[in-house]
């Protein structure tokens, strides 16, 4: 099954139940109404700068009953946040999918256009962050911290923070990764410093980098755990 362009004006694929904390659930489960899921990919809408990033998110369509009348009413939520609704309610189900997807198009630019300004604005600081993604030739994910690249073939996306930059590298925790060649090896943490020596992945298949103190300890942190102070 292909992914549907949602840029392009694609509905996105509706599936009846959802994984959630190791097991299927239903929108009976977690609503109490009927219905279906669906995904939003990070890549929605198009247009975003490119150092804006986003996590794929989960949102439930229901089959709920408008108070004044019989007739079935459809209804977007969220899953996993506040379950709030998303767009505006309709006896369509496509129409309604659609308008919850033009809110958070919106949403999504909004977001954009804050996080610029406050880095320019407020926060002084370059308008693209120092932290992106993007793929080598091998198919490896490679992570640019302070990149000075002019241009990095394939680029994936740019995130604000590196904890966001980790997100999209455990989506596929069995991929390799690496630093860019450019990145600075050394590197500075709560309870010290030293040179990163080697990228690896946990037990659990987090990203993981390996840093050598100036005793010559080795220490291995997860980069969800590492701060982008820049």
């Amino acid at each position: 099954m292909s992914t549907p362009d949602l840029n392009a004006g694609a509905l996105p694929h509706l599936t009846a139940t959802l994984l959630r904390h190791g097991s299927q659930s239903t929108t009976r489960d977690l609503f109490g109404y009927e219905g279906q899921f669906f995904t939003v990919p990070g890549t929605f809408p198009d247009g975003l700068p490119d150092h804006i990033g986003f996590i794929a998110v989960a949102y439930a369509v229901l089959r709920t009953t408008a108070s004044a009348t019989v007739t079935d009413e459809f209804t977007v939520r969220d899953v996993d946040g506040y379950r709030q609704i998303l767009g505006t309610p309709g006896n369509d189900q496509d129409a309604t999918i659609r308008s919850a997807l033009d809110e958070l198009a919106e949403r999504r630019r909004a977001h954009g256009r804050e996080v610029e300004h406050n880095r320019v604005q407020v926060l002084g600081l370059p308008a693209v962050p120092p932290v992106r993604i993007g793929h080598s030739t091998t198919g490896t994910c490679v992570l640019h911290v302070l990149c000075s690249c002019p241009h990095v073939e394939g680029l994936a996306a740019h995130f604000e923070h590196v904890s966001l930059a980790a997100n999209w590298l455990d989506e596929s925790p069995a991929r390799s990764w690496e630093l860019c060649a450019t990145a600075p090896t050394h590197v500075t943490i709560p309870h010290g410093g030293g040179r990163l020596t080697a990228t690896l992945r946990d037990s659990k298949g987090t990203a993981v980098v390996e840093i050598q103190h100036s005793t010559g300890h080795r220490e291995a942190v997860a980069l969800a755990e590492v701060s982008d102070l820049t």
